[in-house]
């Protein structure tokens, strides 16, 4: 059976999220506080963490600090629940990026299905999501991508945000110059999303976009590649973004 831990400052709110998960893990809880996390939890390693930051205080942060930089938890699936106010606290103090980003009033059935799908893809290919309007150049581009790995495709930003909602991407290719939304009006919606706060996004450009590039600037993409673009650059900017 997989271990989830679940930390909070909140006795009632571990203890609503600790029956979400009764009968399908088994879970341990450690309320947040000046003490040592690591010593309320003893020996038990999980699976996947869950932090509820509502309400958190930047003093009560250091904690999750020690807990992240221990060894055996470092590489543990990491979900946050606060809401905006709260997950700027935990930015502005933390270094550390949740796997998953969700609401305080997110619900049992689906908290498990978002922990059920981090565990899964634990030692994953990573997820490239692929936004461009011309199919040409979303099949040539996956044709690139699909031996290294889990390439998504889609047509417009609408799309990419439904995608975005949903799923966790570890790196977006998006098209600057798209019909409807184009692509640094998709970034801002992308970044007003949980999952899509830090994802690292590379805006694939023609050489007739200079305009639109330097409109694109101020919101701090982690590149541009210049289209058509070659398949070892492509590759080598994609791992560049995600380090």
């Amino acid at each position: 059976m997989n271990r989830v831990l679940i930390i909070s400052n909140s006795s009632n709110k571990m203890a609503s999220l600790a029956h979400a998960f009764e009968g399908f893990y088994k879970v341990k809880t450690a309320l947040l506080s000046s003490a040592d996390i690591t010593e309320q939890i003893g020996p038990f390693v999980p699976d996947c963490m869950i932090f509820c930051a509502e309400g958190i205080k930047r003093q009560r942060l250091f904690p999750i600090m020690d807990l992240k930089e221990d060894t055996r938890y470092a590489r543990v699936p990491f979900v946050l629940l606060a809401n905006e106010e709260d997950r700027e606290v935990f930015n502005e103090n933390l270094f550390v990026d949740p796997d998953y980003i969700g609401e305080v009033t997110i619900t049992g059935p689906k908290i498990r299905q978002i922990v059920d799908r981090l565990i899964a893809t634990m030692g994953r290919t990573r997820r490239v999501l692929v936004v461009d309007d011309d199919v040409v150049v979303l099949r040539l581009i996956k044709s690139y991508l699909e031996k290294n790995y889990h390439v998504t495709c889609v047509k417009s930003g609408n799309m990419a945000l439904q995608y975005m909602d949903k799923q966790i991407a570890d790196c977006v290719l998006l098209d600057c110059f798209m019909p409807g939304m184009d692509g640094p009006q998709t970034l801002k919606k992308i970044r007003g999303t949980p999952n899509g706060k830090n994802v690292p996004v590379i805006f694939l450009t023609g050489n007739s976009e200079k305009d639109m590039v330097m409109s694109a600037l101020s919101l701090r993409p982690s590149g541009f590649l210049v289209k058509p673009v070659k398949q070892d650059e492509l590759i080598e900017k994609i791992e560049e973004a995600m380090e």
